[in-house]
């Protein structure tokens, strides 16, 4: 009865083995299926995306990420349809995704799409941040640099034509104001024109005679010596 419980027992490991090896393969061949799903996928998306059918693109995209929606590179593909599309709120969404990767170089791509949407959408204030965290990630990226300079000189101009509108309102409501405002009017029971050259008359004579003293020379108080 030893023997046999311990042939038996044999049998039931070698078993084990065998099923376990079988579902190692089956795992293997499923995962080789749903990888060549993935990039079958992802190549037909990438072909319509270049060839402009962005919903196409979308589509074939969107088909890969149920296969694998953890993938970052897929929401990046994702989000590059959905910009082309116009629709800059869902395209940051998926950009967002792809900061889950650990290359910096991706990091960077990111970032700049980012700033490119909020851009579209007149964020402009957004877009900076986005582009400089980018160059942040990669300080070679040109590509970013020039639109951060681009928009750094777009809110400069923004800015300056804000000021100058400003001036240019507050200058006309003071004029407005001015126009508003009632204007002198003579006093009744004025003077007449004669009383008013007599009064020219007298005031010319006392200009004439403070110009005369102003042109005699100064004398200087003469000191008395007491010895």
């Amino acid at each position: 009865m030893a023997v046999m419980k311990t042939v038996s027992s044999w049998h039931y490991a070698v078993s084990r083995k065998i099923m376990n090896k079988r579902v190692i393969i089956i795992v293997v061949l499923l995962a080789q299926l749903v990888f060549a799903d993935v990039g079958s996928s992802m190549r037909k998306g990438n072909h319509l995306y270049h060839q402009g059918e962005y919903e196409e693109a979308l589509a074939k995209y969107q088909e890969a990420l149920v296969l694998e929606p953890d993938n970052p590179k897929i929401h990046y593909n994702i989000a590059r349809a959905l910009y082309k599309l116009e629709k800059y709120p869902e395209a940051i969404g998926e950009f967002q995704m792809g900061l889950l990767e650990k290359n910096r170089d991706f990091q960077a791509d990111v970032f700049y799409n980012i700033g490119n949407c909020k851009f579209k959408q007149g964020q402009l204030d957004a877009a900076i941040e986005s582009y400089t965290m980018s160059l942040l990630v990669d300080h070679k990226d040109e590509e970013a640099k020039q639109n951060l300079e681009f928009c750094l000189k777009v809110k400069e101009q923004l800015e300056q034509q804000q000021q100058s509108d400003s001036t240019e309102h507050n200058e006309q409501e003071q004029q407005q104001q001015k126009q508003e405002q009632p204007q002198p009017q003579p006093q009744q029971g004025g003077m007449n024109q004669e009383q008013a050259e007599r009064i020219l008359q007298a005031l010319q004579s006392r200009e004439k005679e403070n110009l005369e003293k102003a042109r005699q020379p100064e004398t200087k108080a003469r000191v008395e010596k007491d010895w």
